[in-house]
């Protein structure tokens, strides 16, 4: 008798751990859709914007900085190889990164010429996908980031796996207009740190 309610016990618990892993999975990605859609309508307002030949006035500006400052996407990253396509947020907080990728703080806009940029992402999540996949990308593989204004096409030229201190790895290198992937590695464990590294290209 005792053992049978220990069964429907572990069950029970069984099916508990399933609801909530899926109702995590649900709200994750209804949260992911919510940032692109914030992203595509603040797109479409810089567009529109720039259609009308209108200059920013000064509470346009600090409107500006205060959505750059807010959860809003800022990007959508696209890597076919893997399968992915997910929202960017400014800043690599804890909070930010259990919801989508996010920037990591001063170092330049993606985009800039010459200058060094760096996405950060979960390896492993319970409720999201983010940089499960970041291992199996390879050099010369190309993908892309989307901005409010234009398409960044790279290339990667460096995988390489390094100590969470080893903050050089993200330094501006010499005629490159860099981009960094950054996550946990191995799975699960947060000792060191996969950075995969691209080059912007041009057409």
């Amino acid at each position: 008798m005792m053992k049978k309610h220990i069964g429907n016990l572990l069950i029970l618990i069984a099916i508990s751990m399933l609801i909530i892993v899926g109702h995590g999975m649900l709200k994750n990605k209804q949260h992911q859709e919510q940032l692109v859609e914030s992203f595509a309508s603040i797109k479409t307002e810089a567009a529109t914007s720039e259609s009308k030949g209108s200059q920013p006035t000064k509470d346009e500006d600090e409107s500006t900085l205060s959505m750059e400052r807010a959860d809003d996407a800022m990007g959508i990253l696209t890597i076919d190889s893997i399968d992915l396509q997910a929202p960017i947020v400014r800043g690599a907080a804890p909070e930010k990164l259990n919801k989508a990728l996010g920037t990591i703080d001063r170092l330049d806009e993606p985009g800039t010429l010459n200058g060094t940029s760096a996405i950060a992402g979960h390896q492993s999540h319970v409720f999201g996908q983010f940089f499960n996949r970041l291992n199996e990308l390879q050099i010369g593989d190309q993908f892309e980031l989307e901005t409010i204004t234009e398409i960044l096409r790279y290339e990667i030229f460096n995988i390489v796996i390094v100590k969470p201190e080893n903050v050089d790895i993200l330094k501006r290198q010499k005629g490159i207009t860099l981009l960094s992937l950054v996550t946990c590695y191995p799975e699960r464990s947060n000792q060191f740190r996969l950075v995969v590294q691209a080059k912007q290209i041009y057409d």
